[in-house]
């Protein structure tokens, strides 16, 4: 388990953005989020820091927890059990944006 208050990592890395774009091509626009994912943990178990070391943080959406309409699992609110099971890529850019988010989050 994570202790926030831990200090003894050396390399915070930060990957904040994936593309948000009214696109034509929303599936390759979410394979190419979750990619990015991929590869900064790539990069990151490649490095010559120590993995104890690193700390990654992946910054993410509601997307990730959510799809349009999906209710929270306890019925009240969003928690860490909560994962978008319903977005499907290639269902329009919207819904493959949120499925891009969700898949990024499981890759990391």
């Amino acid at each position: 388990e994570s202790d926030e208050n831990d200090t003894s990592a050396t390399c915070c890395i930060f990957h904040v953005a994936s593309v948000f774009s009214l696109c034509d091509d929303h599936e390759a626009m979410a394979h190419e989020n979750v990619k990015g994912a991929e590869d900064l943990m790539k990069a990151v178990a490649k490095s010559d820091i120590s993995t104890e070391q690193i700390r990654v943080i992946l910054t993410s959406s509601m997307a990730g927890v959510r799809a349009g309409g999906q209710i929270p699992l306890n019925g009240k609110h969003y928690t860490h059990k909560d994962w978008n099971t319903e977005s499907q890529l290639g269902a329009g850019w919207g819904a493959s944006y949120q499925w891009s988010k969700a898949a990024s989050e499981k890759a990391a």
